[in-house]
């Protein structure tokens, strides 16, 4: 008799943890696809939010402003740093079509004969001089025998203009969401060591200070490297005179920021010597080069400063990040995989909750 009420006892019980459970479960699920549209903004506003707290502390600590004052004028600030040259770019480019435009319902538009020296490019030298000089002789008949391809790249570089416009929107409000993010840098901060804490008791702390670590050094040595090497590629190709200048020093950025600026240079490169004198061809290389490779000097220097992980687990994360999730998996990737190697560390040597206390405290581990 006993046992029965037992059994019953322990199956009542599972059944209400059962119904617990899947209550918990469909309220998930519906918060989740409630706050799916703006999932994206949320994530990249909390990146921005641990990238930026230690500037945005030094920030509040050198105007004396309280932090929700010092976070409207740091969000007014970012999103001005962002839009500005966003709406430089789209200038530019509009300008530049503008002028396309009209030269070419003019009929002034003539496309200069190849050099010679282009029949010894390998591979493709031949057929590149031949289209070229084609397109010198009769560039119309040329473009009518190419009218499929030229409609599919237009097509894609409007796709991908309102693909930029519509990322460079959600990154103003990404920005917006930051600075509220980081006006209640102490309350987050709190929320984060619990969720940290409950996942991990003994160890939720220190995770949480690797991956703001990881964020952080990822900022500086991809995005800071990035804007180096896109300001530096911006004053080459202004000063070169190449056409739409502006578009190219974003697309350059945009390279940079997923580690292929070789893809943006070489053919700005091929078109300078093609083009201009050779002194300016010399000239425009000589300066290139150097801010074609500067992030491999820079990136190891910045990203594994003040952190445990390998650099090479940080550039996999980097790269494999991007490849697989875009721009967003350039910091989620390296998180991740920086937080698996700490675990696969712990896991093969044993380390103890009070070691990993023991360890140095990284002087940027961020406030929020």
């Amino acid at each position: 008799m006993d046992d029965q009420i037992q059994k019953q006892k322990v199956i009542t019980y599972s059944i209400d943890v059962l119904i617990i459970v899947a209550i918990i479960g469909v309220l998930a699920y519906l918060s989740l696809t409630l706050i799916s549209p703006f999932l994206t903004i949320l994530v990249w506003a909390a990146i921005l939010a641990v990238a930026l707290s230690p500037l945005f502390e030094s920030f509040k600590r050198k105007t004396g402003m309280r932090g929700s004052w010092a976070s409207v004028l740091f969000a007014l600030l970012g999103l001005l740093i962002l839009l500005v040259p966003a709406y430089l770019a789209v200038e530019s480019m509009a300008s530049s079509l503008g002028g396309l435009s009209d030269t070419l319902k003019s009929g002034s538009f003539a496309v200069p004969p190849p050099d010679a020296s282009v029949k010894d490019w390998p591979v493709v030298g031949s057929k590149v001089y031949a289209l070229w000089h084609d397109a010198s002789v009769n560039l119309t008949e040329t473009a009518k025998t190419f009218a499929p391809q030229i409609e599919k790249f237009g097509l894609a570089v409007l796709n991908g203009g309102a693909t930029l416009t519509i990322g460079v929107l959600q990154f103003a409000v990404s920005i917006v969401f930051a600075a509220i993010f980081l006006a209640t840098s102490l309350s987050m901060k709190t929320l984060c060591e619990r969720i940290a804490g409950r996942i991990s008791a003994e160890r939720g702390l220190t995770y949480v200070k690797m991956a703001t670590a990881t964020v952080q050094n990822v900022s500086r040595g991809v995005i800071g490297v990035a804007l180096i090497q896109g300001t530096l590629g911006a004053i080459g190709f202004l000063v070169a005179g190449l056409p739409f200048a502006g578009f190219l020093s974003v697309i350059f950025v945009m390279a940079a920021i997923v580690q292929v600026p070789p893809l943006v240079v070489i053919p700005t490169i091929i078109y300078v010597w093609s083009v201009e004198p050779t002194m300016v061809a010399v000239i425009f290389t000589v300066y290139m080069l150097p801010v074609m490779f500067i992030d491999n000097v820079l990136k190891p220097i910045l990203m594994a400063r003040g952190l445990e992980t390998p650099m090479i687990v940080i550039l996999i994360g980097v790269i494999g990040g991007t490849l697989t999730m875009g721009l967003l998996g350039l910091f989620i990737g390296p998180v991740i995989l920086a937080l698996f190697h700490k675990l696969v560390t712990v896991w093969m040597t044993g380390e103890t909750a009070d070691d990993l206390e023991a360890e140095p405290a990284d002087n940027n581990t961020p406030t929020a």
